[in-house]
């Protein structure tokens, strides 16, 4: 992906290269220029030089220059201006106007224009008309050409291949981590820092193409967005690098941010009070972007020295960006394309393999997660498991029971209870040893297992006693159930010459006019009964 990445960025640089050597011819370079101080004297203008030659706090400028016949094909004029207001004059003829020649807020917007020049038949001036509310950029402009309509038309759309090369790979990431922000809940923070990056340098790419301008022409907003957002974009990009490093590396990209931030409102609070911030503290900007990256490079770089995926990861696009960014820099203020064209949207590129890996590692880590919650689940039902069972017999105990009764009289379900209690069990004891009670114990719950159906449950009350939950079961059939495990229990050789007898009381649900104490107590007493008796017996209630 790296090495896709750097490809990309050469044969972009190279298509560039060979793109500005095929220019067409531009006017004349006898320049003259025409201002209030200039008491009516044309003064000689350096056109290439890229200043103005106003002075003091001139609002408006006229330039000329001479203009010859031209082949009647190549009589399209292309320039355009940075918050300025033109009027185009030929022959002392208006032949083309944009904007108001009065103060606006943000200024004036930059824009291209095309102006369809009239057929010449002697040598001429053509005479430019501007106004700009910031003096300094009175009669600066680019790419002054005149050529064929069709050919004006190729260069203004080949200007923006950067920008149309960039912008679907913006637009996919930035759904990328829209579909995992919404379905994903590990690493929000990080995710929609990303997000807002993507967007960010989504609608700054947008501002600075051409395209822009057929699609919606409003360029003093263009212009606001271009600037404004080339400040946001290295605070939203080192926002993610501060959800991606530890802790004790954390502060110091904490401060770059916030120094990226100050700067963006610093130019913002100037930019409003009429001072051309915006464009004027793009120096410092450029200067600050060299320092504070590599504060930001030294931390992800002993990050993933620890083995943070996350930095390893982002080191590569963050250094791109970086370059490509302080490369825009020296190449706008070098003047070295005739139309500047940014190179840090091309970025984007090495941001594929960050986002596809991170996702990657979200992914690894949710699935970890997962399967340390499900060990946990298990455990927790494990220990709550042990926590409701007898040990002994392997009955769930009385706080089992009861819970268990109370779900089912929530369900509305219709039941019957048994409640067993070995006769003489203490005797048992004294006389055998409390291993042997234990034994006994141990084999009465197999044989009661043994005679119960699926549906129906058995949980151990305490000490000798038992219940038996016999789901759908009328009094009377669970009582034929009792009695039958009371006559196998007596069947059943526990000791040699000695008998275990059972005794067992019965009780049934009785809907809405029942209660859990009530049924309880019904079944109690009836095994009490049982007991009184004679033991050895069945009672219902």
């Amino acid at each position: 992906m790296r090495r896709f990445c750097i490809v990309v960025l050469c044969l972009f640089v190279l298509l560039m290269f060979r793109g500005g050597a095929a220019r067409a011819a531009v006017i004349g370079s006898d320049w003259q220029y025409l201002t209030a101080e200039s008491q009516g004297k044309w003064r000689y203008f350096d056109i290439h030089s890229f200043r103005s030659p106003a002075k003091g706090n001139a609002h408006e400028i006229w330039l000329e220059v001479p203009l010859s016949p031209l082949n009647p094909q190549e009589n399209t004029l292309l320039f355009a201006t940075s918050g300025q207001a033109v009027e185009v004059f030929v022959e002392g003829n208006k032949v083309y106007a944009d904007g108001d020649f009065a103060p606006r807020f943000l200024g004036h917007g930059s824009k291209w224009h095309l102006v369809e020049l009239p057929a010449l038949t002697h040598d001429t001036m053509l005479l430019f008309h501007f106004y700009a509310d910031y003096p300094h950029q009175l009669g600066v402009f680019n790419n002054f050409i005149i050529d064929t309509d069709e050919a004006q038309a190729k260069r203004i759309f080949s200007t923006d291949l950067a920008y149309v090369v960039t912008l679907p790979v913006a637009v996919l990431l930035g759904m990328i981590t829209v579909m995992y922000l919404m379905h994903r809940s590990s690493r929000r923070r990080l995710n929609g820092k990303l997000l807002l990056f993507m967007v960010i340098m989504t609608v700054w790419t947008v501002s600075l193409s051409n395209v822009k301008q057929l699609i919606w022409d409003a360029p003093v907003i263009w212009r606001f967005l271009e600037n404004f957002l080339c400040y946001l974009l290295p605070v939203s990009a080192n926002a993610v690098v501060v959800e991606m490093l530890e802790p004790d590396l954390r502060p110091g990209v904490q401060r770059t941010v916030w120094i990226y931030a100050l700067l963006a409102a610093g130019t913002l609070a100037t930019e409003l009070m009429g001072y051309d911030g915006l464009v004027l503290g793009k120096q410092l900007f450029y200067g600050v972007l060299l320092v504070m990256q590599a504060i930001v490079f030294r931390s992800m770089w002993e990050s993933s020295q620890r083995g943070n995926e996350y930095t390893k990861y982002a080191l590569f696009p963050m250094v791109v960006l970086a370059a490509l960014g302080l490369l825009d820099g020296v190449l706008l203020y070098t003047r070295f394309w005739s139309w500047h064209i940014y190179l840090l949207p091309l970025g984007v590129y090495a941001c594929i393999s960050f986002v596809i890996c991170m996702i990657k590692e979200q992914i690894l880590h949710e699935q970890e997660l997962e399967a340390h919650a499900e060990d946990l689940t298990a455990e927790i039902a494990a220990a709550m498991t042990r926590a409701e069972m007898d040990e002994l017999t392997g009955c769930r105990n009385r706080g089992a029971f009861e819970d268990f009764i109370r779900h089912k009289i929530e369900d509305g379900a219709n039941f019957s209870l048994i409640m067993l209690d070995i006769d003489y069990f203490k005797d048992i004891n004294d006389t055998y040893g409390h291993e042997a009670g234990d034994k006994v114990l141990r084999e009465f719950c197999s044989l009661v297992r043994q005679q119960l159906a699926e549906e129906q449950e058995f949980f151990r009350w305490g000490g000798e006693e038992f219940v038996i939950y016999c789901h759908a079961y009328s009094i009377v059939n669970a009582g034929d159930l009792a009695e039958k495990i009371r006559k196998l229990t007596v069947e059943y050789e526990f000791f040699p010459q000695h008998p275990v007898t059972l005794s067992a009381g019965v009780a049934q649900w009785h809907a809405d006019s029942d209660s859990q104490v009530g049924i309880f107590r019904r079944m109690d007493d009836a095994l009490y009964k049982a007991k009184c008796n004679g033991r050895n017996q069945i009672s219902l209630e």
